[in-house]
């Protein structure tokens, strides 16, 4: 009888089991027939490891219940994780706004790693099995029944099943039903880092133009939401870092109605500069005086909606200067949802951490069943802070399996 189950073959998954194999014989059961499969589509499939920040910095990088997080990432911090990856053979890289990328960009090299490291520490895997129950009795695990209605028994549970995003890697939210039945609190499923549906019939006519260091902001309950980020424009909308980024933040409010934000595009650029720019060649088109510092298509498009595309600068009236410079420096958007939650990145919500010792990661509802990962309420921006949640959590929660009880 294994003394560890772990279900869930992600990278908080791998992690537990690493972690608990030190002290316990370890079961991995995985529903996919290969692990670290939503892995493989971090950081656009670069495999966006973690980010290089101090660990101190990672708290303002988490959107929801950061303070959560503490014993968690100063447990097993982005060094450790770092180290762990180095002295295995692995060369990073660390990129803009300090993400951490493999040197290859290939995250099969990760899972390399962690599947060497799985055999090496005889923590068995289980493949193409699903949990589909848990044995509780007296408040208390004592193992897990597979959809074939197999049951195992195990003194531990580590439960690393992810959210309800990206279901196709096999996280399809199915076990947060499962812990409802046994009394344990799921707060609300909300999609996180995930493209924005826009009202604006105009932004179509964008689609395919990228913007550079965008700054977006909004105001929820009067408390000002400030981002930024590259995007882009989509036939439905905007996407991109900057937007999966502020999609955190807005994605609960979006559920009692439409959200306004505002767009900064030249936010080194002051109203004024710009003034003066549109007027630098009195002779020339407004087009032609700004061309190079924004995408053509951008400014054929917004000049275009103010009947100003053949204008001169010297035809230039104030007030469409004004209309002009408010597109640039103050575009407002009205986003009325996300897309469908299994094109996010991250679910945001899962198991109350109110339910759970933040210590140790282990239930305080039913004994000896832990968790770790995105199936709890813990949520952060893109940029490696979600994977570091993973792996950190998932280290803390296999480390706390280690006092066996008889």
């Amino acid at each position: 009888m294994p003394k560890v189950i772990v279900i869930g073959g992600g990278p908080a998954g791998i992690m537990a089991a690493l972690e608990a194999a030190k002290y316990n014989e370890v079961l991995l059961i995985e529903r996919n027939d290969e692990l670290g499969k939503k892995l493989k589509l971090t950081g656009g499939g670069r495999c966006n490891i973690t980010n290089n920040r101090y660990i101190e910095e990672f708290f303002d990088k988490v959107v929801t219940n950061n303070k959560f997080l503490y014993s968690a990432f100063y447990t097993f911090t982005n060094e450790d994780l770092l180290k762990y990856f180095t002295d295995r053979g692995l060369r990073y890289k660390v990129e803009y706004d300090e993400k951490v990328y493999t040197m290859s960009d290939k995250a099969d090299e990760v899972i390399e790693i962690l599947k060497k490291d799985l055999e090496k520490n005889k923590v068995k895997v289980m493949y193409g099995t699903k949990v589909v129950d848990l044995i509780v009795e007296e408040k208390s695990i004592k193992g897990v029944v597979t959809e074939d209605g197999n049951k195992i028994l195990g003194e531990k549970v580590i439960v690393t099943t992810g959210g309800k995003s990206v279901p196709a890697t096999g996280s399809d939210g199915s076990m947060y039903k499962i812990l409802e039945d046994y009394g344990h609190g799921i707060a609300p499923l909300y999609p996180a880092l995930i493209p924005l549906v826009t009202k604006e019939g105009f932004v179509k006519n964008l689609q395919g133009v990228s913007m550079k260091e965008v700054v977006f902001t909004t105001k929820l309950k009067k408390k000002k939401i400030e981002v930024k980020g590259d995007m882009i424009f989509t036939h439905f909308g905007i996407s991109g870092p900057g937007v999966l980024k502020l999609s955190s933040y807005i994605n609960k409010a979006l559920k009692d109605g439409e959200v306004e934000i505002t767009l900064d595009f030249l936010e080194e650029w002051s109203r004024e500069k710009l003034s003066k720019q549109m007027k630098s060649n009195l002779n020339k088109s407004l087009i032609n005086n700004l061309k190079g510092i924004l995408p053509q298509n951008f400014l054929k498009e917004i000049l275009g909606m103010v009947g100003l595309l053949e204008t001169k600068a010297s035809e230039l009236k104030k007030e469409d200067e004004n209309r002009v410079i408010n597109y640039i420096k103050e575009m407002r958007l009205t986003i009325i949802e996300t897309i469908s939650i299994k094109g996010a990145m991250v679910t945001s919500g899962g198991v109350k951490v109110k339910e759970i010792n933040a210590s140790t990661m282990e239930s305080k509802i039913i004994k000896n069943l832990y968790f770790a990962g995105e199936v709890i309420d813990v949520d952060a921006e893109t940029g490696g802070y979600n994977l570091q949640i993973a792996f950190s959590t998932g280290y803390l929660a296999g480390n706390s399996t280690k006092v066996i009880t008889n």
